[in-house]
Parts: C-alpha cells; sequence; structure tokens
C-alpha cells in the first residue's frame, strides 16, 4: 500500500471516510502482525510504519497513541466473539441449554484463537489505566451482560454476581488450557459444564 497523506487533509484533498477506514485497517492489520511476532512492548511506531509501508507521520495522523491501535484490534477481537454468541442464544430456545451452549462457545473461542487470546489477554507493556480506559470505552459491558441475562433466565432471578463468577471461572478454564498445555487436563467441555452447573445450583 502506498504511503497515505494525513486524513485530515492539510494541503490535499480530504479523504473519504471509506479511504480512512481503510487506511486504519491495513494498519492494525500490519500491526497485529508484528504484535504476534514481537511482542507489543518490542514494537515502535516507526517499525510499524516501516511494516505499513508509511511514514512513522502517516501512523500518527491515524492513531494517536500505540495502545489506541491495540484497542482497536481488541475491539474487533470481542465484537467478533460476542456476535457470535449473540447469534447462538437467540438461536436456543431452553434457558439452561442456552447457557451451557454460550459458556462452550467462550472458551472454544479462545481456544481456536490462540493468537486472540494472547492479544488480548497476554499483550505486555500495557499500564493499568490503558487497560482501564479500553474497558471504559472500548468494550461495551453490554457484551458480558450476556451472561447475566442468560443465567437468570435459567434461574428464574437476578444472577450478576454468579454471571461474572461464572466469566471469571471460564477465563481461567481458558487461560489454563492455552498456557499450561502440557497438563492432561480433562476436556473442555467437561470444565465449562462443570462450571455453568456450579452456578446454576
Amino acid at each position: 500500500m502506498e504511503p497515505a497523506e494525513d486524513p485530515r487533509g492539510r494541503g490535499r484533498p480530504a479523504r473519504s471516510a471509506a479511504q480512512i477506514a481503510d487506511m486504519r485497517a491495513h494498519i492494525a492489520g500490519c500491526a497485529a502482525r508484528l504484535f504476534q511476532q514481537e511482542g507489543y512492548a518490542a514494537v515502535s511506531m516507526r517499525k510499524l510504519a516501516a511494516e505499513a509501508g508509511c511514514t512513522t507521520k502517516t501512523v500518527y495522523a491515524y492513531f494517536n497513541a500505540k495502545i489506541d491501535i491495540l484497542s482497536l484490534l481488541w475491539s474487533d477481537v470481542f465484537a467478533t466473539l460476542f456476535d457470535q454468541l449473540d447469534a447462538m442464544a437467540a438461536a436456543e430456545p431452553d434457558a439452561v441449554a442456552r447457557l451451557e451452549a454460550v459458556a462452550q462457545a467462550y472458551v472454544r473461542f479462545w481456544l481456536d484463537h490462540r493468537d486472540h487470546y494472547f492479544l488480548v489477554f497476554m499483550s505486555g507493556g500495557i499500564s493499568r489505566a490503558e487497560v482501564e480506559g479500553f474497558v471504559a470505552t472500548g468494550l461495551p459491558g453490554a457484551r458480558f451482560d450476556l451472561f447475566a441475562r442468560c443465567l437468570a433466565a435459567a434461574l428464574g432471578a437476578d444472577a450478576r454476581e454468579k454471571s461474572e463468577a461464572l466469566v471469571c471461572a471460564l477465563n481461567g478454564i481458558a487461560q489454563a488450557l492455552i498456557t499450561i498445555s502440557g497438563h492432561p487436563w480433562s476436556p473442555p467441555e467437561s470444565l465449562v459444564r462443570i462450571a455453568v452447573h456450579g452456578v446454576l445450583r
């Protein structure tokens, strides 16, 4: 891709919204490859610009900081995941079966996309404030509310605390199976089933 001018169009014709979106996607795609290969902390904006075939100034014209690129990648991962979970939940009429299907699919997503798991949960060199900023603006809590809604339907009562415990358990299962892969864990489906039926008691 050819180097792009400042999207704000200083001295040049303004770029269209589609052109800006395409360039942002191109830069983010290059960043995803570099973050996966070298780790987030090791990738400079200069290195990213070289990978994207543009100047560092151009990268800064599309993103204010490196964390903004990572936040966009995180948002895309969670959007893909929860779009799948929402569709699955809508297709299952039985409340208990719906909860288990969503829980199983949540863990399976991370197991099938380990590169996404490492990008979201294992990227180093990120401050607590940056994570909190993403949670506040880039990760709508309403997406995780799916678990609370499914569990409330299965129990016939509000179950927010139990749904949070379930999400923690599911994340723990995914982390153990991905990061301690040498251990002879039980099948993930069995572990998820135990977690789900534990909160249903």
